[in-house]
């Protein structure tokens, strides 16, 4: 449903173990296999997302550095994977998350009831 917002990257960065149910009366945008929720809208103006649009290379290098020990965790992938994923796929998260942006601070905020 959320290909009608916009278009969504292939791959996104995601650091969690962590899901969530979908609230009542919130629209869900995308999913992946592991992780089903993984972008909801609720109402016209507020949205959530399960991934981290926000990644850069020096997130990717902090994160998989100080908790290197989370990496032999099931479903985990090595270290030099989160690299050649961020090289490989971030561009188009980036271009993603400056869309997302534009359209977000385009909307009426009207509260949803």
């Amino acid at each position: 449903q959320g290909k009608a917002l916009f278009d969504w990257p292939s791959h996104v960065y995601q650091w969690h173990r962590e899901g969530f149910t979908l609230p009542d009366g919130a629209t869900l945008l995308a999913g992946g296999g592991s992780f089903p929720n993984q972008a909801i809208q609720y109402g016209p103006a507020a949205f959530g997302v399960q991934f981290h649009p926000e990644i850069t290379h020096v997130l990717v290098n902090r994160w998989s550095t100080k908790s290197s020990h989370r990496l032999i965790l099931p479903g985990a992938r090595p270290r030099s994977e989160h690299h050649a994923g961020h090289v490989r796929f971030g561009p188009a998260q980036r271009k993603w998350l400056g869309d997302f942006l534009s359209h977000w601070v385009s909307l009426d905020p009207v509260p949803a009831r």
